[in-house]
């Protein structure tokens, strides 16, 4: 069997997501990627004894995005 008789037959209909999924997936990717973002920036402010704002800044919204597109759809896919 090829991989694209596979994707094929595959349903793609049961990937839809509901509404309490998308809230579990945006809530727990947010809240892994806040807790990521806090960490690193504790280890940040522990080595060199002050913050640099704009780094924080691009830390948190580089981890709250990756939280979302990895630890989210497993959080909102866990139930099924």
């Amino acid at each position: 069997m090829t991989w694209t008789s596979t994707l094929h037959r595959f349903d793609w209909r049961r990937l839809r997501l509901t509404k309490s999924e998308t809230l579990r997936l945006l809530v727990a990717g947010t809240a892994w990627g806040l807790a990521t973002s806090a960490g690193l920036t504790g280890l940040t402010a522990w080595n060199y004894g002050m913050l640099c704002i704009p780094d924080v800044l691009a830390t948190t919204s580089v981890a709250v995005a990756a939280g979302i597109l990895t630890i989210g759809p497993i959080a909102a896919y866990a139930r099924r």
